[in-house]
């Protein structure tokens, strides 16, 4: 079945990839602005089942990828994300039917309508990841061995590169190299396959259920947190005050201690770019890949790990990852993939 979004469907898709950015993949906000400029004058995106298209249509996944400071200062346009299509169905000599998402959370949500808008083309209702996770590594088709190349990486100067072939992480480390290169942010074309591949190795309905999310989060402003959190279908961790931050260093971990407002027990939250690992009295109560938001407990905007201060409120909610990652893939997406043992919730490297 397919539907149309218009751009009174882009505040309720940016609210939900928020949610599920688990703190981290980007700022929801460049994302909307550019599907919101994308879809004015009356556009609308056409979002499709993967199975619904033929099964030999070449589907590409894109995103946006770079620093966030330069991300927010220039982000990439439309044309940019086309044009990394482009390039990448010249290395493949076929023709894209449809436009992929690659990760459901964060301002990449977002993107592949952006290019899909541009290019005239359906985006397929799912993702690879189910949420936000830091690598290109960290999906569902590379976790059935499915290659992430051919992939194309375009620059805000239409300079372009084209990585032919290249392990799953490989592909990661020399795509980041080469968007530095490029001025720190790129436009991103990758992990090119059938839909009939994508139908069975994705997650599908993940654009729709996103949105669902984002509303469901509107039609909650006024309400209490744990109101809030029982409509997201998740569970509120806890309500409190911000005790203390210890920053990342590097690869290793950061954490904050937070008490609990209502039952006084001490919460350790792990953090990288996402939120990670929380902790109830040194004992781990939900992990990755579950989401876990950081919200404020007023306005219920989430907060990333570069905004939070000593003092500050905040809710905390575990939101369950959407299904259809393969069992046996938490050595890809679960705690160890980050460096953290469960079990004692500290960095090991």
């Amino acid at each position: 079945m397919e539907r149309y979004l218009g751009v009174d469907d882009v505040s309720a898709l940016a609210s939900g990839a928020g949610l599920l950015g688990s703190g981290g993949g980007g700022d929801v906000a460049v994302g909307a602005r550019l599907l919101r400029h994308a879809l004015q004058d009356g556009g609308r995106a056409r979002l499709v089942a993967a199975e619904d298209l033929p099964p030999e249509t070449v589907v590409v996944h894109v995103g946006l990828a770079g620093a966030p400071d330069v991300v927010a200062e220039r982000p990439p346009g439309g044309e940019d994300f086309a044009n990394a299509v482009t390039a990448l169905a010249g290395a493949l000599r076929q023709r894209v039917g449809a436009i992929g998402v690659i990760e459901i959370g964060g301002l990449n949500a977002l993107i592949p309508l952006v290019a899909a808008q541009v290019l005239g083309l359906p985006v397929v209702d799912g993702d690879l990841m189910g949420r936000a996770f830091p690598r290109i590594s960290q999906t569902t088709l590379a976790a059935a061995g499915h290659p992430a190349t051919p992939m194309a990486v375009v620059g805000p100067a239409a300079d372009s590169v084209i990585i032919e072939s290249a392990s799953v992480d490989a592909a990661d480390r020399i795509m980041r190299a080469n968007v530095a290169a490029l001025g720190g942010a790129a436009a991103v074309a990758l992990y090119p396959c059938r839909a009939d591949t994508l139908a069975a190795l994705g997650l599908p309905g993940s654009v729709s259920g996103c949105i669902a999310l984002g509303q469901a989060l509107a039609d909650s402003a006024g309400r209490s947190v744990s109101d809030l959190a029982a409509r997201l279908g998740g569970e509120l961790l806890c309500e409190g005050r911000v005790d203390e931050i210890r920053p990342r260093r590097g690869d290793i971990p950061g954490s904050l201690t937070v008490t609990d407002r209502s039952a006084g027990h001490i919460l350790r939250l792990d953090m990288l770019d996402e939120y990670l690992n929380v902790a109830v009295d040194g004992v781990s109560r939900a992990s990755a890949p579950d989401v876990l938001a950081v919200l404020d407990p007023v306005t219920f905007a989430p907060v990333p790990p570069d905004r939070l201060r000593s003092g500050q409120s905040i809710a905390l909610l575990r939101l369950p990852l959407m299904p259809g990652w393969p069992h046996g893939a938490e050595e890809l997406i679960g705690l160890a993939a980050f460096g953290i043992d469960s079990g004692r919730p500290e960095a090991t490297r």
